[in-house]
């Protein structure tokens, strides 16, 4: 069995085996929770083979000189206020931003800028604040907004500044 295997399926092995003891005591809980749990993998798998095509793309069309100059290092609030604008823009799940950023990444984007992107992607993205609007009033959504902002950059510079030594094992991590 090859060694990268090992972890996914012993994950696997986990989750099944608490169905299993889950069937013991309520066997409807158990079966419903399991099909829950495929019905999730299911979607997973629909949205992943897109998201590594359009990562191809991008690792194929985009220059890495471009991603270090716009989101790098000497992006100063540029790269900020970018890594904003294409979290809050991007659609999809928050697993599928993980793969796009770790290709970010692997291109020089700054870390900080990394954690901005996933942070704006997560809690600030466009149809969200629409529908807070209107569930919740404009007041609450940018209440909200102004909130979340200074949070998000603030917790990219600082995982930027806890992950300092580290930042050249992100950037070779295997998989590359």
């Amino acid at each position: 069995m090859r060694p990268d295997l090992k972890r996914p399926l012993l994950v696997v092995a986990i989750i099944l085996a608490a169905h299993l003891a889950l069937w013991i005591p309520s066997p409807g809980l158990a079966a419903q929770s399991l099909r829950n749990w495929g019905q999730g993998l299911v979607d997973v798998l629909v949205i992943v083979p897109s998201v590594l095509i359009l990562i191809g793309l991008f690792d194929a069309w985009v220059p890495k000189e471009v991603v270090a100059r716009n989101l790098g290092r000497t992006s100063g609030v540029r790269g900020v206020l970018l890594a904003l604008l294409l979290g809050t823009g991007a659609a999809g799940p928050i697993y599928a931003a993980f793969p796009i950023g770790a290709a970010l990444l692997g291109k020089g984007a700054r870390p900080a800028n990394l954690v901005i992107f996933l942070g704006a992607w997560a809690t600030i993205k466009l149809p969200m604040l629409m529908m807070e609007s209107a569930f919740l009033g404009i007041r609450f959504a940018l209440l909200r907004l102004a909130l979340t902002l200074p949070g998000i950059i603030a917790c990219g510079f600082l995982m930027e500044a806890l992950l300092s030594g580290h930042t050249a094992e992100l950037r070779t991590s295997p998989g590359d």
